[in-house]
């Protein structure tokens, strides 16, 4: 084996290369925890491009409901007033307003499908934001633990290193 002279050395060698294996894990977790933190950074704002972009077309489809509810309106009125038909009142006029009404709650029924996709989206940025929080926090912990895993070994290596004089001094 080795001889007792070469034993603190060993003690000494073993429990920095241990501290220094665990320094190294602490800064490669804290560095993939602040990787995942930017990474949900990017989703939170790609989520948040895509509830605007949604925004945007729920505009766009909405006026083109309204040119297309219009239209049918316009149809209903000249087929009405090529035939002579008053459509102030009566079946005409309840006709017209039937076509209103269906514009009406299709409008509605678009605005509902965008409100909720657009708020499965504002879901998604929190999410992202709690994760971005949660792996910064994880960084900053990866650092402590670390340096209580290092504090730990070296004072390991000390207890070892002193029971090894007083054993040394006793022989």
């Amino acid at each position: 084996m080795c001889g007792p002279a070469l034993l603190p050395a060993l003690i000494v060698a073993s429990t920095a290369t241990t501290a220094a294996g665990q320094l190294q894990g602490a800064a490669y977790a804290s560095q993939m925890a602040r990787y995942r933190s930017q990474v949900a950074d990017q989703n939170k704002a790609r989520a948040r491009e895509a509830a605007m972009d949604e925004v945007a077309a729920g505009q766009d489809q909405h006026r083109q409901l309204g040119r297309e509810v219009a239209a049918r309106i316009g149809a209903q009125e000249a087929r009405m007033a090529a035939n002579n038909t008053d459509i102030s009142f009566g079946s005409a006029a309840r006709a017209i307003d039937d076509t209103k009404l269906i514009g009406r709650e299709d409008s509605d029924a678009l605005s509902r499908n965008i409100e909720q996709r657009v708020r499965g989206y504002q879901t998604d940025m929190w999410n992202y934001e709690s994760e971005r929080r949660a792996s910064i926090a994880e960084g900053k912990q990866a650092k402590t633990a670390g340096m209580f895993s290092v504090a730990s070994t070296v004072l390991g290596g000390a207890t070892q290193y002193a029971g090894f004089k007083a054993s040394a001094k006793g022989a």
